[in-house]
């Protein structure tokens, strides 16, 4: 093994020099090379239709074209659930506490020494009472109550102070009555007789308000108390007729509106003030006075 060593240390050094000639790249090879990288790399995932990087913008577009007209039918589907709200059932509106109330009554008018009036004439105290009444169905007091409940009412339009009572002949529990007068001075707490016109200082007066329970209907309810007003109306017209002649206030304030009953209040006429008549319409009078005209309660001018 020594001798061998030695013999192979003892051979000559030989240095190759390769030729200019050999550092050149075969280009044939070189071409194939490059051919199949293109098609393993480029060519074969498009014909594939495998992406292997991000899309560009010209790409992602007509994706997004399609994705949006595939959205389109199921957005034009839900269009009409969205545009038109769902519709409540007809039994929506029965399902709650309703009050049923016809016009008020005069039960009593006097005068400043508390002398009793045969005849009060009419008071327009109506518009102001029916919509408060209407309100005791959101009351506590009233939730599920079915029956009917006379209310009063003591005017005194020399304080300027509505005091409301307990009617005769209810049909509700006493406990059930007290709730709904309580609620009901509430309402009519902050009332202002100012624009009431009236003749004399006192009036009572009562409203039969009917409870109606949820689920209940209430046309019966409401034929009872609205027959009032319908014999009350029968045989009246709404067209003016011409009226003449000369009248003198005989309320302390008399209130001419623009228009019969619920018209803005134009004037105001205190007692022994002397007007013209031009035209009637059922209660209601058309005067004029300096140069002015309105519509006046026919209790409130002497003829």
């Amino acid at each position: 093994m020594a001798k061998a060593d030695m013999a192979k240390r003892q051979r000559p050094l030989t240095v190759d020099i390769p030729r200019p000639g050999d550092e050149q790249p075969v280009w044939s090879r070189v071409g194939v090379i490059a051919l199949v990288g293109f098609v393993i790399g480029v060519a074969w995932p498009r014909l594939a239709g495998v992406r292997v990087g991000p899309s560009v913008p010209g790409d992602a577009k007509p994706t997004a074209e399609s994705a949006a007209a595939s959205a389109a039918p199921a957005a034009a589907a839900a269009a009409p659930g969205t545009a038109e709200p769902e519709a409540k059932p007809p039994e929506a509106a029965k399902n709650q506490q309703q009050v049923v109330v016809g016009p008020g009554r005069i039960t009593r008018c006097s005068d400043k020494k508390s002398k009793k009036i045969e005849d009060c004439g009419e008071l327009q105290f109506d518009p102001i009472a029916l919509p408060r009444l209407k309100q005791l169905a959101e009351c506590p007091a009233a939730l599920g109550v079915d029956g009917k409940l006379p209310i009063g009412f003591e005017l005194n339009f020399e304080k300027k102070e509505v005091q409301v009572v307990k009617g005769k002949k209810a049909t509700l529990p006493g406990s059930t009555v007290s709730g709904i007068l309580q609620c009901a001075a509430r309402e009519f707490s902050n009332v202002s007789l100012e624009e009431v016109p009236h003749k004399y200082r006192r009036y009572s007066l009562v409203y039969t308000a009917t409870f109606v329970p949820p689920g209940a209907q209430a046309e019966a309810a409401k034929t009872e108390v609205g027959s009032g007003e319908q014999e009350k109306a029968a045989g009246t017209t709404t067209s003016e007729t011409a009226a003449s002649g000369l009248a003198t206030v005989s309320w302390d304030t008399a209130l001419v509106r623009g228009a019969p009953k619920e018209g803005d209040v134009v004037m105001r006429l205190v007692r022994g003030t002397r007007v013209k008549l031009v035209g009637r319409q059922n209660d209601w009078y058309k005067i004029e006075h300096r140069g002015k005209t309105g519509w006046v309660y026919r209790g409130s001018i002497g003829l």
